[in-house]
């Protein structure tokens, strides 16, 4: 399949098989009608009427696709648009969205740079990789991941002061338990599971080497579109 992409570098979804183009298409129907972690943040694609003489307009554009490293999901990435028309002059601002589909088979949209994107685009990179490398800050394919949650494996015990409690709850919906936990700035766990109290998520588990416990990053957004509850 030849992907082509305008002056924008973005895909142009006619280029698209007729296969893929429907996926990424219902992928964005479902997290447009998801929950969002504001209620007036929704996606709501299409014009607007702001005043009687103003109007805003909202749309996506498709930056990248593929699949999960780790489960094989079908995985986006989308520019967000609104242009929203002024007295003398014309607005336009725009966001960056991983979105795709969790095990439960709810969805989600997870905010990204718009510098990363346009970086892999440039460099003919997987972008949908890029992000995900940017979000959990290393090698993607090489860690553990529960939603937001990601286990760095480490190659030695790291210099760090060992904490005397074995149990943290992390966004306040992921528990962490391990045989040890250590803090150095960054968190460490020995052995660790994962388990994701909302249920949305499987359970992780490391095996008896420590690992780097990191909450993936959000990049900046504007309020026009908000992320997905996780």
């Amino acid at each position: 399949m030849t992907i082509n992409r305008d002056s924008y570098n973005a895909i142009v979804l006619s280029s698209l098989d007729a296969e893929t183009r429907q996926r990424v298409e219902r992928l964005v129907n479902d997290v447009a009608a998801a929950d969002k972690m504001d209620e007036h943040g929704g996606w709501d694609f299409g014009i607007q009427a702001v005043t009687r003489r103003r109007s805003r307009a909202l749309n996506w554009d498709l930056y990248g696709f593929g699949s999960d490293t780790h489960s094989g999901a079908f995985l986006a990435v989308i520019q967000v648009r609104e242009w929203t028309e002024g007295k003398r002059w014309n607005t336009v601002r725009k966001s960056y969205f991983l979105i795709g589909q969790n095990e439960d088979e709810t969805v989600f949209a997870h905010p990204v740079s718009a510098n990363v994107v346009h970086a892999a685009v440039r460099n003919d990179n997987d972008v949908v990789l890029a992000c995900q490398n940017w979000i959990f800050g290393g090698d993607y394919a090489a860690m553990l991941r529960q939603g937001d949650i990601a286990l760095i494996p480490l190659q030695k015990r790291p210099k760090s002061e060992k904490l005397s409690q074995r149990t943290m709850v992390l966004e306040e919906s992921h528990k962490l338990v391990a045989s040890q936990l250590a803090q150095n700035g960054h968190l460490y766990a020995k052995a660790p599971k994962l388990t994701h109290t909302p249920g949305t998520h499987p359970y992780v588990e490391g095996d008896r080497r420590w690992y780097r416990v990191v909450v993936g990053k959000r990049a900046s957004f504007w309020n026009f579109a908000v992320p997905t509850v996780d």
